[in-house]
């Protein structure tokens, strides 16, 4: 919960203002059979069921879109704007590229570590780039690459690699924002809340 609501419905609230339509809210097994009540502030949401990994999840929404674009984006990133779902979206359609990404340069030291936590070496990080969601794919492309992946059992770990590997795909990325903060561990509600205290 963040400020009395679900991370779910600040992820939904972006994606809604940005035009987006169907919405398709993937959920754990077991909780599609009591989802959330969304029918009066989002008639555009329709539910899938998700699967054991992101990848499969975000294949079942996926297979439900009929638009030739769709955007995946995270329930964990309640503080992206439907500023930025717009933008990788009208990026896509004014780029000749198969999916748009929106990240962050790498603005750290990177170290490769090795199983018995002895760092291996520094990884040159002037071409890296930590990348966000929401993201905007070719919508026929990323059913090609899902069904790849599926063929071959491959777990990626964002849409992007599946494009990236399976067909040959061509990536935007575009700049994304510092504070589109992913929830992860406990302590990032807290940040998110200080975030959202610093823009009243």
């Amino acid at each position: 919960m963040l400020r009395g609501r679900p991370l779910l419905e600040w992820a939904v609230d972006a994606v809604a203002a940005a035009g987006c339509s169907p919405i398709v809210v993937v959920l754990p097994p077991g909780l599609d059979e009591s989802p959330p009540e969304f029918g009066s502030l989002y008639p555009q949401v329709v539910f899938a069921t998700g699967g054991d990994t992101r990848q499969a999840s975000v294949g079942a929404g996926v297979a439900l879109i009929n638009a030739d674009v769709v955007v995946v984006h995270d329930a964990a990133r309640p503080l992206a704007t439907k500023d930025l779902v717009q933008e990788v979206v009208e990026t896509l359609h004014s780029s000749d590229v198969d999916a748009v990404v929106p990240g962050i340069p790498m603005d750290e030291t990177i170290k490769e570590v090795g199983a018995d936590d002895r760092v291996l070496r520094t990884v040159d990080r002037s071409s890296l780039w930590r990348v966000q969601t929401p993201a905007a794919f070719r919508t026929a492309v990323l059913k090609a690459a899902h069904a790849r992946a599926d063929a071959e059992s491959f777990v990626g770990t964002d849409e992007s690699q599946l494009v990236e590997r399976f067909v040959d795909g061509r990536i935007r990325i575009i700049p994304g924002r510092r504070d589109n903060l992913k929830v992860t561990f406990p302590n990032d509600l807290a940040v998110a809340e200080a975030m959202l205290e610093g823009l009243r």
